[in-house]
């Protein structure tokens, strides 16, 4: 159903080098990210991937304004805008279907095409690709090698961005946790519907609850669906996503109406997330740093991860590079620099996903926004980062809501 605008599926040019000054492992956002600002600034940068580009990757496609700030630096804004569809309204919905509008600059592109297009810009600015699976990452204060699972001479590199999504099975000397499950997992499907929905849709419906749903139009009649769950309590690990999905395209009308008039659908495919910022697994302590999902930076309640990944990659390129240009402790102001830029706005959105959890704070947030302009600007202000999340999910959001639900009566 989804059309692929093939693009760099394999690059030979890492084969007249031995040594780099820098490997990024993974060509998602934050690994083709890194690599180009570090490409920019003059280093000798590869990127190795287990995938040939253009490939899948599970995901709502949404751009938000903190991912298009990063294409704007990357200078892709506009090629991605023109292929993708855009959107001025985010719509989310409560558990009972207090509907909120918010405005906004968004953007939706298939990551099949997204990744592709950072993959390229990456390689257009000097950066070079290698496609190959990494086996192991031995890391120490004088560089790093990498092995491959074919039979090929290691990779050799002064330091390295470990960039691998929820895949933590390479991070040398940094905290494995390999009987941790992941902090949230989701499943989407492509569709083609006879319905006419233009603006991006957060559901979190009482049929989904612990979970949360979304319906993003893609253009022409397509439209990406699904849904997810966190799980921050024992009982959301026992939640079924296909029932989940199911309860939400028979139960929540928008999503009943593309559901019931499709065309054509793919298959549901599903994915792991890591989300909450956690910077223990920034930086190794000797030559190898961390970013994007491999540092959990998908936020929490909305599952948004696209700009922050992007925003990391940057982070860690720029340290990477200040290393490689003679500042000793670059790598290790790393995780400071990400609390600095990040933290503060993922403890705001934990807070809304324990509230929206519980139907009737959900309920009640909704309805205080809907009466309240101050809030409901606040809300706008927290999708485009001008706003902290904890100015809506507060004691103010709550009274007004509560002064809502008690006139109504």
């Amino acid at each position: 159903m989804m059309a692929r605008e093939r693009g760099v599926a394999s690059d030979a040019s890492w084969a007249a080098r031995s040594s780099w000054d820098a490997v990024v492992i993974g060509a998602g956002p934050a690994g083709s990210t890194a690599a180009r600002v570090l490409a920019e600034r003059g280093h000798a940068v590869l990127i190795v991937d287990k995938a040939a580009f253009p490939r899948e990757k599970v995901c709502g496609d949404g751009l938000i304004p903190d991912a298009l700030q990063c294409l704007r630096r990357a200078g892709l804004y506009e090629a991605v805008a023109s292929r993708g569809h855009r959107t001025g309204t985010l719509s989310v919905f409560s558990p009972s279907g207090v509907r909120v509008d918010l405005p906004g600059d968004f953007v939706t592109l298939p990551r099949v095409e997204l990744d592709d297009l950072l993959l390229q810009e990456a390689l257009r600015r000097g950066a070079a690709f290698r496609n190959a699976r990494v086996t192991e990452v031995v890391s120490r204060d004088e560089g790093v090698i990498l092995r491959l699972g074919e039979a090929a001479e290691p990779i050799r590199a002064r330091y390295a961005v470990l960039a691998t999504g929820a895949d933590l099975s390479l991070t040398p000397g940094l905290i494995r946790d390999h009987g941790r499950r992941t902090d949230a997992v989701a499943l989407r499907c492509y569709i083609e519907a006879a319905v006419d929905i233009d603006e991006l849709v957060i559901s979190f419906d009482r049929s989904i609850l612990p979970g949360y749903a979304w319906i993003f139009p893609l253009g022409n009649g397509r439209y990406n669906v699904g849904c997810g769950v966190f799980r921050r309590h024992e009982r959301h690990g026992r939640v079924n996503l296909r029932r989940t999905f199911a309860a939400f395209t028979e139960q929540f009308a928008l999503a009943r109406a593309v559901w019931s008039s499709r065309r054509a659908a793919t298959r549901l495919i599903g994915a792991m997330l890591r989300c909450g910022l956690e910077l223990r697994r920034a930086w190794d302590g000797a030559s190898v740093v961390a970013a994007g999902e491999a540092i959990a930076t998908t936020y929490p309640f909305t599952g948004e991860g696209i700009g922050k990944a992007m925003e990391s990659g940057e982070a860690a390129a720029e340290h990477v590079s200040a290393a490689l240009d003679g500042a000793r402790d670059a790598l290790a102001t790393y995780a400071e620099t990400l609390r600095r830029r990040f933290l503060p706005r993922y403890a705001g959105y934990h807070i809304a996903e324990n509230w929206m959890s519980s139907p009737w704070v959900g309920d009640v947030v909704a309805r205080g926004v809907r009466r309240s302009s101050r809030l409901r600007s606040a809300a706008a202000g927290v999708i485009s980062e001008t706003a902290d999340p904890r100015a809506v999910f507060s004691v103010r959001a709550l009274a007004a809501g509560l002064l809502k639900r008690h006139r109504a009566r």
